[in-house]
């Protein structure tokens, strides 16, 4: 492939040398907007870049070398015009600011300084009172309980910046009433619009989506575009009501039609030979005989002629129920849940025993699941829990150096049939132990206890705790140290004390058994969620984390967690292999998750939670105009006790162009991976480090495309392709959140917990976690249709103070209240006419069945949680009379945690790339010098 020259810059100046004086009202090297750059005949330099020193005429031919390290180029002046930005189409693979052009200053010391086109004051944000500011004067849009913000001159104006809510309203309206053919050539859906699929014979984007919908040709394509080739799996993901559900093909004595040599399963994009007799696998392209009792003949097309009565070669996606060799010597069976509850003093001072005793009585489980229940301090405590008995039986065990199983049957139960003797323990388990002074707890040996009962069977177990553990088998010690925190070596205590949690999670892994952490410590008590919650992250599991538990704040949020945890699709003693067709390889696997070789991952458990990262490399040059395939099979055991292959299959073009490569990339995608990425090197890089890793890799991408795309723009134009418009805004985003900001106030813990929760995030919830919505209620609540979101972008000075806002983040859902806002909304919302009586530490909103106002923002706050996999906290913020301190963390268009806003990080990433650009542009011509230096 020839690849795209790099045009030397024009105006290079001696080393030293002040750059020339524009003159005031002189036309500069800007041209008019959307006018090309007239092409210079070589060895030509235009007339403005032929001045040397003070005006002095420079000779023609001589570079001016790089300044000297740690110099700081100015990038602009005060009155140095702006082009105005416009939206390009999407075919222009040049995204807004492509026109903006950033010149230099000639100031004693040097400064960025961005002006406005005219001398008028630039566009003001919808519906405030926003007059731009004098330099470095206080803000009076200031959140409640932080400083004043001083603010500089406005630079550049935020609404001609890329903007997040634009796209997604303009995509969830493309398709809100079209449907997305799964073959279809377009760019896919964004991860957060509510599509609908018709299954064409690629799988539904939501269980597989690549990072780029066209495959690079070479490696050298990926390497010049700084772009990463991968997949993310989300194999029993959610789908759109309309969806087709993923069809399940009957038992047959030999299982799924299988390839020879690779063990690929026979999809629609195999094909038939010798008239049906034999089909090549499109993965390996081996050839194989077709069962003599599945024989078929084709038609002229080779297509079997009972097509229709195989979903296997119509759909991307389907199910197969397998025989007894796909069963690994256990029998199936309906999914056994334990539930192992901390009875020590600690858990009862907390409240949380009742509360977990309260959540599972309330719990609809699935039907045929069976549960058991197990209690411990520093012994551990069994309960027969048969139906023929009228009061449940307790059994203890005291030696947490030998523990065993003293029941026999019983252990587990039909929680229907049982039901009154459940009901009864967890009645009188708060009872009980009420008056306990054990303080201590066994986790250790309970988690030990757990596996003996469940490894025969397989299933799943919920732990909870309150404290370290501190008895018996795992005790724990404290080993968080405040000195450490936003040191080098911080990142120790991401990683677990010892390997002895670890290794009972393997364990767990290899009988088939996922472990979910429930962790309730009181406030400012440690509990090394590092170590402990390891068990989750080994076996595919969850982890839930409640901080400073409140039974009174917390308990709505734990029953709902409880509910999605019984609820959603789930199944267990799961493996999972991605095949890719030849060519190209799976490299590294990221998520919650264990690796048995470099092929195969082993989840003690999956749910409709569960994703799977997987980076890709190419092994060779794939030939022309080809065809790469993928196909993920997950092979489980239903909650209701069946043995089943799930097989997702996906095909996607091969190119050698890289601007097919920008064009069709998904930016959602590559984020996801992106995030999976960095998380992974948490406990072998400082943040500070994986912050700058993230700035590399956007400047990475988007000089990429500079270079192999738009090389003969300016490099003082910044230029963003079309699909990763938003990726500074993501990095940043990303830099702000708990997981990367240096916050010497947050608690390990939490970071921890968030780095686990994140690391196995769907994208759609990565990109709400990243950006999340924030929803105009007084103008929803005006408008008829009801469908489309009117959202407002992420930045304090554009709420109005006479609206309603509800912002869906992925740990809270907040409710910001103006303080001009309508009254009439506010009493048909809360019940109370005067915002000063509204009680803002309700866990939920208010149920008013007679007012439909309510009823609709009770709607809307569920449409925002749908499917989370971690319920959020509702926060009800009073402008002016309530502190906005968390809230102002999740404005991300806003300076947080002294990391640029928007505008100033697109800023920062605009010079890091005119930099790199222009160093390029100097090793060319050096490289050039030398060849003719050498050759005369």
């Amino acid at each position: 492939m020839a690849t795209t020259p790099v045009r030397p810059p024009m105006n290079m100046y001696s080393q030293g040398t002040p750059r020339p004086m524009q003159t005031q009202g002189a036309p500069g090297p800007m041209h008019p907007q959307g006018t090309p750059r007239p092409m210079q005949p070589p060895g030509m330099q235009p007339p403005h870049a032929l001045m040397h020193s003070q005006g002095t005429p420079r000779p023609m031919g001589t570079p001016r070398p790089m300044q000297p390290p740690g110099t700081y180029r100015p990038m602009m002046s005060p009155g140095t015009p702006i082009a105005q930005v416009h939206h390009l189409p999407q075919e222009s693979l040049i995204a807004p600011m492509s026109q903006m052009s950033m010149r230099p200053t000639i100031a004693s010391k040097p400064r960025r300084v961005y002006a406005p086109t005219t001398s008028e004051a630039p566009p003001l944000p919808p519906k405030t009172n926003y007059t731009t500011p004098a330099a470095n004067i206080p803000a009076a849009n200031t959140p409640l309980g932080l400083p004043p913000r001083s603010i500089t001159k406005s630079r550049i104006d935020p609404d001609q910046i890329p903007s997040p809510v634009r796209i997604q309203m303009t995509n969830e309206e493309q398709f809100e009433q079209t449907y997305y053919g799964t073959c279809s050539k377009d760019p896919l859906p964004l991860a957060s619009t509510q599509f609908k699929t018709i299954d064409q014979g690629n799988c539904n984007p939501r269980f597989i989506r690549s990072t780029l919908q066209r495959i690079p040709q070479t490696k050298e394509l990926i390497r010049n575009t700084g772009l990463d080739l991968g997949l993310v799996i989300q194999p029993l993901a959610y789908l759109h009501p309309e969806d087709q559900r993923v069809p399940v093909m009957p038992v047959t004595s030999d299982g799924p039609v299988r390839c020879m040599r690779c063990k690929g399963y026979l999809n629609v994009w195999c094909r038939y030979t010798e008239g049906g007799k034999k089909f090549v696998c499109n993965l390996c392209e081996f050839e194989n005989k077709v069962p003599e009792d599945q024989f078929c003949p084709v038609d002229m097309n080779g297509r079997r002629m009972d097509i229709d009565q195989h979903p296997e070669l119509a759909l991307g996606s389907v199910e197969y129920e397998v025989p007894e060799e796909y069963w690994a010597d256990k029998v199936p069976e309906p999914m056994h849940q334990l539930y192992c509850m901390d009875v020590s003093r600690n858990a009862i001072d907390s409240g949380m025993l009742k509360t977990m005793c309260e959540v599972l009585k309330s719990t609809q489980f699935q039907p045929g699941t069976k549960i058991g229940i197990v209690t411990y301090d520093t012994s551990v405590h069994f309960y027969n829990l048969k139906p023929s008995l009228e009061h449940f039986n307790m059994m203890v065990v005291s030696d947490v150096n030998d523990i065993f199983v003293p029941l026999s049957e019983g252990m587990f139960v039909d929680p229907i049939e049982s039901k009154h003797v459940i009901d009864e323990l967890l009645d009188q388990l708060p009872l009980m132990y009420q008056s306990t002074a054990i303080r201590q707890a066994a986790f250790g040996c309970a988690i030990q206890a757990s596996l003996l009962a469940l490894k025969s069977v397989g299933g799943k177990l919920s732990i909870s705790l309150c404290d370290l553990p501190s008895f018996g088998p795992g005790t724990l010690k404290n080993r968080d140290d405040p000195n450490l925190h936003g040191l080098e070596r911080e990142k120790e205590l991401y990683l677990p004390l010892d390997d002895f949690y670890t290794k009972q999670g393997l364990e767990y892994v290899q009988h088939g058994i996922s472990v979910d952490v429930w962790m309730f410590p009181p406030p400012n008590v440690y509990i090394d969620v590092a170590t402990v919650g390891v068990l989750a992250t080994v076996t595919g599991g969850s982890t839930y984390y409640y901080p400073n538990f409140n039974p009174n704040i917390h308990s709505t949020k734990v029953m709902a967690d409880m509910k999605h945890n019984v609820e959603r699709e789930q199944g267990y003693r799961a493996a999972l292999r991605v095949r890719c067709s030849n060519g190209v390889s799976t490299d590294q696997h990221y998520g919650n998750l264990h690796m048995a070789n470099a092929t195969d991952v082993e989840l003690g458990g999956i749910n409709a939670d569960t994703t799977v990262g997987v980076s890709l490399k190419l092994d060779s040059k794939l030939p022309d105009n080809s065809i790469v395939y993928f196909q993920c099979a997950v092979l489980y055991t239903t909650s209701t006790g069946h043995r089943r292959v799930r097989v997702h299959n996906l095909s996607l073009d091969v190119t050698n162009a890289a601007s097919h490569l920008f064009k069709y990339a998904d930016p959602d995608t590559y984020t996801n991976l992106l995030i999976k990425t960095m998380i992974s090197l948490s406990n072998k890089k400082s943040l500070n480090d994986l912050a700058n890793c993230l700035d590399d890799k956007c400047v990475e991408i988007l000089t990429g495309y500079r270079r192999t795309c738009t090389s003969d723009a300016s490099p003082a134009q910044l230029i963003l392709p079309e699909t990763f418009k938003l990726l500074p805004l993501f990095m940043s985003s990303l830099k702000k959140s708990s997981v990367l900001r240096k916050d010497l106030s947050l608690p390990i813990d939490v970071r921890v917990s968030q780095l686990r929760k994140v690391k196995g995030l769907s994208i759609e919830e990565s990109i709400r976690w990243l950006y999340p919505r924030m929803v105009k209620l007084h103008v929803w609540l005006a408008q008829d249709d009801k469908r489309l979101l009117p959202l407002e972008r992420l930045s304090y000075d554009r709420l109005d103070p006479a609206g309603i806002y509800m912002l869906g983040g992925y740990d809270s859902i907040f409710l910001w209240i103006g303080r001009n806002s309508p009254p009439e909304y506010i009493e048909a919302i809360f019940g109370v006419y005067d915002r000063n009586q509204i009680d803002v530490h309700a866990p939920v909103l208010p149920v008013i069945n007679d007012s439909p106002i309510n009823c609709q923002v009770r709607a809307l706050y569920d449409r925002l949680t749908s499917h989370a996999a971690y319920s959020p906290d509702l926060h009800v913020i009073r402008h002016g009379m309530d502190l906005e301190i968390e809230f102002s963390k999740v404005l991300v268009e806003d300076e947080v945690y002294s990391q640029l806003s928007y505008v100033d990080y697109l800023c920062l990433i605009h010079k890091q790339i005119q930099s790199e650009l222009e160093r390029n542009s100097l090793d060319t011509h050096i490289a050039s010098a030398s060849y003719w230096a050498y050759r005369y």
